[in-house]
């Protein structure tokens, strides 16, 4: 593992009034946890925002210090390496997005609308979803889409694993997976179906912007388009008919 110089009103109100610290990432990942603190909460959102800039690759403990006005020494009292401080993030979001789901879901009494609306928060967070603590949900978000991936892609992340490091990712998927079992007991694939609604939510958003070839949305601004797009595959493929649900 590298260190950080290597390589509605009611769902409104609610939202709005959820504890920005009510998430609580593995204490695996870091060695003194940085919500108990100014110092550790100053690295957090400083962290974030440098990801973004400089990527995991460009990222480095002397420029980190920096934006969170502290010392290297500071840093590593915290975080063993940039990876870590990477997946901390990285669980948080999926933490904070699976919260989301749910609370918009949970007014909805039909399976299918509970699921189509699951996908669509996927899709687009509403703008009225809470922030999940000391980083914004626009900035959370943006770092998973783009940084995202080198969280579990490297050649540790069997020991990754095997410390439940990705247990976020997995409910999340788990939890969409039940919805799609809800509404087709019969699919053979729950799991597969929810991964790739997931993964596609992120993944194409990413590549409007970078790859724009590889999609078919305006480039740099997918909006609505991507939202459709899924959620009529989803529609597709277990045979919804959302106009009677």
């Amino acid at each position: 593992m590298c260190t950080f110089d290597g390589h509605s009103k009611t769902i409104a109100s609610y939202t709005m009034a959820q504890s920005q610290y009510s998430f609580s990432p593995s204490a695996q990942l870091y060695l003194r946890d940085p919500r108990s603190t100014e110092v550790g909460r100053a690295l957090l959102r400083e962290g974030a925002t440098l990801f973004l800039e400089r990527g995991l690759e460009g990222f480095t403990a002397r420029k980190f210090a920096e934006r969170a006005d502290t010392t290297e020494a500071t840093v590593y009292k915290y975080f063993k390496n940039k990876h870590r401080l990477l997946q901390y993030y990285v669980q948080l979001y999926w933490m904070w997005l699976e919260q989301q789901i749910k609370v918009f879901t949970a007014v909805l009494e039909k399976p299918e609308q509970r699921l189509i609306k699951a996908v669509e928060v996927i899709c687009d967070i509403p703008e009225v979803a809470a922030d999940p603590g000391v980083v914004s949900k626009d900035t959370l978000r943006e770092l998973v889409k783009s940084e995202g991936a080198k969280a579990y892609y490297h050649v540790q992340v069997d020991e990754d694993n095997a410390l439940r490091l990705f247990s976020p990712y997995k409910q999340l998927v788990g939890f969409l997976a039940h919805r799609i079992a809800e509404v087709r007991p019969g699919e053979s694939f729950p799991r597969s179906l929810a991964t790739t609604l997931v993964e596609m939510a992120h993944s194409l958003d990413f590549y409007s912007y970078h790859l724009p070839s590889l999609t078919d949305f305006p480039q740099g601004a997918p909006g609505g388009a991507l939202k459709d797009y899924i959620v009529n595959l989803l529609i597709q493929t277990l045979h919804l008919n959302p106009s009677s649900s």
